[in-house]
């Protein structure tokens, strides 16, 4: 069974690294991965958390399997001023080798998707789990087969074994992070605060900081955020930072250089994600 995974341009390589960790041969190509292996397509749509779509290449061309967008985790009470994609979110998350062992901390959460993304992977709890697919309504699909793996995913959740951390200096978007988190059965696993990134809390220990500043449309002027971030990673030695960029050089304010950028669309712009060892 061959199947195409889309994804946002510029993670390619993480979701074939994600496909092939779900025990799929995978490969990254343009827009996507090309991955092949038994129950591929389920496996895909119910494991995979950097997908957009799931297409089974057929002689024809290929066939829509998963139906709606596999971003929609469908835990979102409304949409936020500027939505991150939860697909995207997990990028970030792979880009800085975040496996939930590590404390984490997420200092300008907004809606939470990143914050809520890692409480889920740490509990190592399948993002399709919840929902129907199009492709169990197919001809000759089997039921019990797609059921056995389900149940196979559903035994796999755990307690994080570290904590997770998500702060805004918004109330009202902070509100709606809690609001998102336990819409998403996750609100015991996230330890939320209010407060500004420059004074934000670090856990114990090293961990990962996986972050989407204000850029663009939300923010008139985003450079007192980006600052207040700066002052922030100056805290944490040892640590490994990644953060959601636009391509004008708002980074500079960190004070710190990358290790490495990846180029990547959110939402049309041109971004990149940003990964610092500190």
């Amino acid at each position: 069974m061959k199947v195409f995974c889309a994804c946002a341009p510029g993670l390619e390589p993480f979701l074939a690294a994600e496909l092939r960790a779900l025990g799929l041969a995978a490969r990254p190509t343009p827009g996507g991965a090309d991955a092949e292996g038994e129950d591929a397509v389920a496996i895909a749509c119910l494991g995979s958390r950097l997908a957009d779509a799931v297409k089974l290449r057929t002689a024809s061309g290929s066939r829509d399997a998963a139906g709606a967008p596999l971003f929609r985790r469908g835990w979102r009470a409304r949409v936020g001023a500027a939505p991150l994609r939860e697909s995207l979110a997990a990028g970030l998350l792979a880009a800085a080798g975040y496996d939930g062992s590590q404390p984490f901390l997420d200092p300008m959460c907004g809606s939470g998707t990143i914050a809520i993304e890692a409480a889920s992977l740490a509990a190592r709890r399948a993002p399709g789990l919840g929902r129907t697919f199009a492709f169990e309504t197919w001809p000759g699909h089997d039921p019990a087969r797609t059921a056995r793996l389900r149940a196979r995913l559903e035994a796999t959740p755990r307690a994080p074994p570290a904590a997770v951390h998500a702060s805004d200096r918004n109330q009202g978007a902070l509100r709606l992070a809690q609001k998102n988190a336990s819409a998403a059965g996750l609100a015991e696993a996230i330890r939320f605060a209010r407060t500004d990134a420059a004074d934000a809390t670090v856990p114990a220990g090293r961990g990962v900081l996986v972050t989407n500043p204000p850029y663009g449309d939300r923010l008139a002027d985003a450079e007192p955020a980006w600052r207040a971030l700066g002052q922030l990673l100056a805290r944490l030695t040892g640590w490994t930072a990644v953060v959601l960029a636009p391509t004008r050089r708002l980074e500079a304010l960190l004070e710190v250089a990358p290790a490495s950028e990846t180029p990547v669309r959110n939402g049309g712009l041109r971004c990149r994600i940003l990964v610092y060892r500190l």
